[in-house]
């Protein structure tokens, strides 16, 4: 591009001070406005939630996944049977 041209196109400097016009809100940084505890903790917390325990809640939910996909029926951990409360009771009489 020609000098000539560039001097056409572009603004001429103006002696002075330099001022700074923002058209747009900042994007980096702290909310601008105060918030309350509550809103904090669900901000704070609902962010880590969803990038760190949901994931690893996910993952050790991966082998149960598998087996209902695969059509495998889970087996169910159930108690050990206790005996009858009663018969014990007959036997120390």
């Amino acid at each position: 591009m020609s000098f000539p041209l560039m001097r056409q196109l572009l603004l001429p400097k103006k002696a002075g001070p330099v001022t700074q016009v923002r058209h747009h809100a900042p994007i980096a940084g702290p909310p601008r406005f105060p918030m309350s505890p509550g809103k904090k903790l669900i901000l704070g917390g609902g962010s880590l939630l969803v990038m760190m325990i949901i994931p690893f809640w996910a993952l050790f939910q991966i082998p149960r996944w598998s087996k209902l996909h695969n059509g495998i029926v889970e087996e169910e951990k159930s108690a050990p049977a206790e005996e009858d409360p009663s018969s014990t009771k007959d036997e120390k009489n």
